[in-house]
C-alpha cells in the first residue's frame, strides 16, 4: 500500500518546514518527503491533490478522559477516537480514572486490546500513582510499564500525603518513569467552582485561589529535584507557576508543563451566567493572565497543549453551577482554539502546531509527531482559514459538554490518516 500526497503546504514544527510540496506513504510510514515537488512523490497506488491546504503530523494529546472501563456512558475507547480523529488527534494518553482504577497490569492491556479491536486512533495507557487513586499506597508502577503504560498520574485527585509521592516518584525515577501531576492544594481548594476573585464574588460562587496550584506545584517540584524523576505539571494555569519551574530546572529537574487548550481561549468572564459547559478545573482564569499564557506559550516556556477532554453526561452538566461535574469535552476543537491565536497574531502555525505534535512525542518518547523520513505516516490535511460553528450535537464524542458550543472558530481538519491508512474525512 503507498500513498502519495502533493500540492500540500508541509508543516513541520520538529525541522521548522514550511514549504509547498509532497511526501510518500509506504506501509504504513513516510518515505520521501520532497518540499518544492509539484507532482506526485514517487509511483504510488493512490494519489492525492491536497489542493493548497496544511499537511501536518498528526495531533499528539496527552491528557484524554473516557468512561471505559466502567463508566462506558460517558465516553467509550471507540467513541473519543472517533472525535479524536475528526479533530486531527492521531495519539492520545487516557488517564486512569475510570472504574475499576488503571492501576494493574490487566488494565494497562485490555486499554490496548481493547484499543487494537475498536480505536482508530493510537491509544496509549496512563497507569495510576497509587492504588484506586486513594493516595495510601503506590501502584505497581514498574510492572504496568512494562505492560506498556507510558506515564503515571493520580489523576485529578493530588496525593496530600508527599511521603508517599516521594515514595512513587523514587520508585519511578529508578525505573525510568514519567510521573505526571496536577498541582494543586486540597484544602486551599477547599469547595471552589470558578477562578477567585471579585467576578465570583459577584456571581456569589466559592473561589479556586491561584495560590493553591502554586503551593502545589512547589512542592511537587521539591519532590522531583529530591528524587530525580521526570515530572510532567499537568494543565498549568497561572505564570507564577512557570516561574517556580523555571527556578527547578535551573537547579537541575527534568520537568515538564502542559495547559488546556480551552484555558488559553477562555476566560472567567466566560463562565457568564453559570455556563457550566465552563466549569473545568483549574478553572478558566482572568483575562490578564490567559494573555500571560499565551506569551508563555509563544516563550517556549510551556511544553505541550492538551485537550483536557473529560466528558460528562447531560445529568451531571444541567445543574446549578456549584453542583454541576466539572469537565469539558476538547477533542473537536483543540486545533481551532490554537489556531486562533494565529490569527489573532500571536502564533505562528508552526508555534502552534509544536505543542501539539513534536513536543509531546519528545516528552514521552512516542515515535510519532513529525513529518520525516520513516516516521509513521500519521498526518493530517487542514485548512487553517475553514470557518466553522460548533455545535454540541453535531460533536462526535458521546458526551458533548463543550464550552466552545456556539462559537464560530475558524480552520478544521478535513482528512486524518492514521499509519497511511485514511481514518477521517470531512
Amino acid at each position: 500500500m503507498s500513498l502519495s500526497i502533493f500540492n500540500a503546504r508541509l508543516l513541520d514544527p520538529a525541522s521548522g518546514l514550511d514549504e509547498i510540496g509532497g511526501i510518500l506513504i509506504e506501509d504504513g510510514f513516510i518515505t520521501a518527503i520532497s518540499p518544492g515537488a509539484t507532482g506526485a512523490v514517487g509511483n504510488a497506488n493512490e494519489v492525492i491533490d491536497a489542493g493548497g491546504l496544511c499537511l501536518a503530523p498528526g495531533l499528539i494529546d496527552l491528557r484524554v478522559k473516557t468512561g471505559e472501563p466502567g463508566d462506558e456512558q460517558k465516553e467509550t475507547l471507540a467513541t473519543a477516537s472517533r472525535a479524536a480523529v475528526a479533530g486531527g488527534v492521531t495519539s492520545l494518553v487516557v488517564m486512569p480514572d475510570t472504574k475499576p482504577v488503571v492501576d494493574d497490569v490487566a488494565l494497562v492491556r485490555y486499554i490496548s486490546d481493547r484499543a487494537k479491536v475498536s480505536a482508530k486512533a493510537r491509544i496509549y495507557a496512563a497507569g495510576a500513582l497509587t492504588v484506586g487513586l486513594e493516595g495510601h499506597a503506590m501502584a505497581e508502577i514498574g510492572m504496568m510499564a512494562d505492560a506498556g503504560a507510558v506515564l503515571f498520574t493520580n489523576g485529578d485527585a493530588p496525593i496530600s500525603n508527599p511521603s508517599i509521592l516521594k515514595r512513587a516518584m523514587t520508585y519511578a525515577a529508578s525505573r525510568g518513569a514519567i510521573v505526571m501531576s496536577r498541582p494543586d492544594d486540597s484544602a486551599l481548594k477547599g469547595s471552589g467552582v470558578m477562578n477567585a476573585g471579585a467576578f465570583a464574588a459577584r456571581k456569589g460562587l466559592a473561589g479556586i485561589p491561584k495560590e493553591a496550584e502554586w503551593i502545589g506545584a512547589a512542592r511537587d517540584l521539591m519532590l522531583a529535584e529530591a528524587t530525580g524523576c521526570t515530572l510532567i505539571l499537568d494543565q498549568v494555569s497561572t505564570p507564577r507557576t512557570l516561574e517556580l519551574v523555571s527556578d527547578s530546572r535551573a537547579r537541575g529537574a527534568n520537568v515538564f508543563t502542559t495547559i488546556a487548550a480551552h484555558s488559553l481561549f477562555f476566560n472567567e468572564i466566560d463562565v457568564g451566567d453559570y455556563l457550566t459547559y465552563c466549569k473545568v478545573n483549574p478553572p478558566f482564569r482572568d483575562e490578564d493572565t490567559r494573555q500571560a499564557m499565551i506569551a508563555a506559550l509563544k516563550a517556549g516556556e510551556i511544553d505541550s497543549v492538551v485537550s483536557a477532554h473529560d466528558p460528562q453526561p447531560p445529568e451531571e452538566k444541567r445543574l446549578p453551577f456549584g453542583e454541576a461535574s466539572f469537565g469539558a469535552a476538547g477533542l473537536e476543537t483543540t486545533l481551532s482554539a490554537l489556531l486562533s491565536l494565529v490569527h489573532d497574531g500571536p502564533l505562528t502555525l508552526l508555534e502552534a502546531l509544536a505543542p501539539i505534535t513534536s513536543k509531546p512525542a519528545d516528552m514521552i518518547g512516542l515515535p510519532e509527531g513529525r513529518l520525516a523520513e520513516g516516521a509513521p505516516a500519521d498526518v493530517i490535511l487542514f485548512d487553517p482559514n475553514k470557518p466553522w460553528l460548533c455545535e454540541r450535537e453535531h460533536l462526535l464524542s458521546r458526551s458533548t459538554n463543550s464550552p466552545f458550543d456556539g462559537r464560530r472558530l475558524q480552520g478544521r481538519v478535513l482528512r486524518t490518516f492514521v499509519g497511511g491508512v485514511q481514518v477521517f474525512a470531512r
